[in-house]
């Protein structure tokens, strides 16, 4: 009897032993996620953006570019450019540069939302184009425009031309130049229209544009994060609507005005202090009530975020 009872002590005794462990296991864990300590992507989107090409026009005919993505540029004769600084007149040679951002991807790593007005737009892609003669900027002439052509597989022709300042150092598009870092006060150029397997466009700024249509919801909802560890500032989350070929980044966890009905990808990445990078990707359709997200953050590698990136 005495046997016995040593026996059920000791079995008792590693039984709570084991849940000690298990308990102490979990624990650890939790500790460990809610240790994560998340940076800056800067350097993540550095390394990553899409490839500003350059081209070199030295032709008094005036040269025609093509861009690796199918982007054309038409006609560039010297006449059409001036200096930014001086409003001079410029000699040949002079460069053009071009930066295509027709993929969600290209257009997330160019860190510039489809949004205007906290309106969310349709978007067909974006493009960067700026000129420049030994490192000086130049800048299109008054009532000058830039003849372009940009490829879409299913052109709408209610699409618009909207701009960006030329820096892209904003999140908010127009498609009335006047009210961006454009030189003049009236807008005698700007046009598009559907032409073949893309869209036919004269530009009266350059810098960043992008060929959009501006929509309007009737019905909209919201969508809170939450997400553990520290410095979840860094946590770049993505919206992108699935049927617009758009997205918009999240700020302070909260997302509002959403198209009730859309199907949305969540998509998030995150870099920690020892340059692991994480991620998060779910869909959704956006319901009439607003909805609470766990960005259950998974460890990854850059690659990998990349490619999930190429698949939105």
């Amino acid at each position: 009897m005495e046997f016995m009872k040593t026996n059920i002590k000791i079995k008792m005794g590693i039984c709570i032993s084991c849940l000690f462990i298990l308990f102490a296991s979990c624990s650890k864990e939790r500790t460990d996620e809610k240790a994560t300590a998340y940076a800056s992507l800067d350097e993540f989107y550095l390394n990553n953006a899409p490839e500003e090409q350059s081209f070199l026009i030295d032709s008094i005919a005036g040269d025609t570019i093509i861009g690796k993505e199918g982007t054309i540029i038409g006609d560039v004769p010297k006449t059409i450019f001036m200096y930014k600084s001086n409003f001079q007149d410029i000699t040949y040679p002079f460069e053009l540069r071009l930066i295509e951002a027709y993929s969600m991807k290209d257009m997330i790593l160019s860190r510039l939302p489809n949004v205007a007005q906290n309106n969310i737009l349709k978007s067909a892609g974006e493009l960067k184009v700026t000129a420049w003669k030994s490192n000086n900027e130049l800048a299109l002439k008054e009532n000058c425009g830039l003849l372009m052509w940009a490829p879409a597989a299913t052109p709408d022709n209610s699409m618009d031309v909207f701009y960006g300042f030329t820096a892209g150092t904003t999140s908010d598009w127009n498609n009335d130049v006047t009210l961006t870092d454009y030189l003049f006060t009236q807008d005698t150029v700007t046009k598009i229209g559907v032409l073949g397997k893309g869209y036919g466009m004269k530009i009266a700024k350059l810098g960043w544009l992008s060929v959009c249509k501006l929509n309007t919801f009737t019905s909209t909802s919201g969508i809170t994060f939450t997400a553990v560890g520290t410095n979840t500032n860094f946590i770049d989350i993505f919206i992108v609507f699935n049927n617009l070929h758009s997205y918009i980044k999240v700020n302070n966890l909260t997302a509002s005005n959403l198209p009730v009905g859309e199907p949305v990808t969540v998509f998030a990445i995150a870099k920690d202090t020892d340059a692991s990078m994480y991620y998060f990707k779910q869909d959704y359709t956006i319901s009439t009530t607003s909805i609470i997200i766990d960005l259950a953050m998974q460890k990854s590698t850059e690659a990998e975020v990349l490619t999930l990136m190429g698949s939105l």
